[in-house]
């Protein structure tokens, strides 16, 4: 067994990257092979474990000839089958125990659903506890949980109490050090933060607080961010999330976190894939600028590598990346090779590789051009943007623009009709009216929050900005 590592971290200045530990050793593995590399053609049936789980397709099928800038959709659909074999879990949870959480019955649910956590875990998982308020307490050393240790550890959470500020930052730190010390058996590593508040001792900094996300996703660890109440900070909670390809959760009522905890231990104990990344290589005389919906390191001959971590059985990831390039005079080209490498449970994490072509047809006819728009890929396209659309709106609620947030909603409500409408698949097709009865619903409740007395509008509008940034979140994957 590997020791645990003891880590050290430095912060110099807001401008500076905030290292969790240091860099991830690189990688000699198929993300840098040619990108004229044969491509997998996926099984016709999408529940085979041995399907192609990443697709790629740019946003048109066909081209004028010429200087081109366009996007490349790319969407990974793990297989719903479940696995034979479970990865072991490494959970560090991190619980806020200011005296905010006094408040109410939160620290006792906060409790509550900490306990069912570590009681629902297996033995063998590996669980440490912090706590966090003007300073931050390591309640319990990452222990591999049996029968006594896992008592043990539910009598510590059940003496937590809460007094004082939030230091969530050096909290968030504290459990990602504990959460990568973690042996190479447990591939699935995960930090679990509560929090019913912002921050307010020592580092406050949101863009700071992210950086810890990231930090952590490049050691293979993700953040579940948990915000309770009405006056957490979602946008530091939003970043941990995003940063480290984790998931948020919104409970506006403290009751509901045992719910939580348990739906978060589902996904857990159903995971696919262990450090999962896709690798985009451009194919000559192609660039790639950007990446939209998730967060991407520039790698060797213009490539992007985008971190996605453990993966569980259902999930669906998808995001857009920039390009430009010059198609040719005629005939079929390549855009790149997208490739998902990733360790499966199911075959002692043996690392596995899949991949895919983008390629587009060359026409000089400008009405080919304009039909041959992809519907899979320009639905991505609209996702992403639907979802930028809602988080607009949940800025418009929090400043209490009610009509505003109403347009920006009902924007993306009309976009995701019509991607129902016009969807290739039957699965598209209920994800999409799913995601559009979800607006429709926020802007009803939205509506009815408008007309609530002077008293209780500042509650109220709180409330649909946090229940519209939750949605926003979920269309983006987290």
């Amino acid at each position: 067994m590997r020791r645990f590592i003891a880590l050290s971290l430095a912060v110099v200045g807001c401008s500076q990257q905030v290292p969790l530990a240091s860099a991830p050793e690189s990688r000699p593995s198929a993300l840098v092979a040619a990108a004229d590399s044969p491509a997998v053609v996926a099984a016709p049936e999408p529940t085979n474990p041995n399907a192609l789980w990443v697709g790629a397709a740019s946003g048109n099928d066909a081209f004028m000839p010429g200087a081109q800038e366009s996007f490349l959709a790319v969407w990974v659909d793990v297989p719903n089958a479940v696995a034979t074999k479970q990865a072991p879990a490494a959970v560090a949870l991190v619980i806020d125990t200011s005296g905010s959480m006094a408040q109410g019955n939160k620290i006792q649910h906060a409790r509550e659903a900490a306990i069912r956590l570590v009681n629902s875990m297996r033995d063998g998982d590996i669980v440490s506890l912090h706590s966090f308020s003007d300073e931050v307490r390591e309640r319990v050393a990452p222990t591999r949980l049996d029968a006594h240790s896992r008592q043990r550890i539910a009598g510590i959470i059940a003496e937590l109490s809460a007094v004082g500020g939030t230091n969530l930052f050096e909290g968030v730190r504290a459990a990602g050090f504990a959460a990568m010390s973690s042996p190479s058996t447990h591939s699935v590593r995960r930090v679990v933060l509560l929090s019913d508040g912002n921050a307010t001792v020592g580092t406050t900094s949101t863009e700071m607080i992210g950086m810890l996300g990231e930090r952590a996703a490049d050691r293979g660890v993700q953040v579940t961010s948990i915000g309770v109440g009405l006056d957490y900070n979602e946008n530091a909670l939003n970043q941990l999330a995003l940063r480290s390809s984790g998931r948020l959760y919104h409970v506006t009522d403290s009751s509901g976190l045992g719910e939580v905890v348990e739906s978060e231990l589902a996904l857990l104990k159903s995971t696919r894939a262990s450090d999962a990344r896709v690798a985009i290589v451009p194919a000559p005389g192609v660039q790639l600028t950007s990446v939209s919906g998730a967060r991407f390191v520039s790698g060797s001959n213009g490539s992007f590598e985008i971190p996605l971590g453990a993966m569980f059985a259902g999930q669906h990831r998808e995001f857009l990346v920039r390009a430009r390039f010059n198609a040719p005079v005629e005939g079929p080209a390549s855009l790149a090779s997208v490739r998902l490498v990733f360790s499966d449970p199911n075959d002692g994490n043996l690392e596995r590789v899949q991949e895919t072509v983008a390629r587009y047809d060359v026409t000089s006819d400008a009405n080919v051009f304009a039909a041959r728009k992809n519907t899979r890929a320009q639905g991505v396209m609209a996702m992403l943007l639907a979802s930028e659309s809602t988080r607009a709106a949940s800025i418009a609620f929090d400043q209490e623009d009610f009509s505003g947030a109403d347009k920006r909603l009902a924007e993306a409500e009309e976009s995701l009709r019509q991607l129902a409408a016009s969807a290739g698949s039957k699965e598209e097709k209920v994800r999409f009216q799913k995601s559009a009865e979800r607006v429709a619903s926020t802007r009803g409740a939205g509506a009815a929050a408008s007309q609530a007395p002077a008293a209780a509008r500042p509650a109220a509008k709180r409330k649909m900005s946090l229940e519209t940034n939750d949605a926003a979140m979920d269309f983006s994957g987290f």
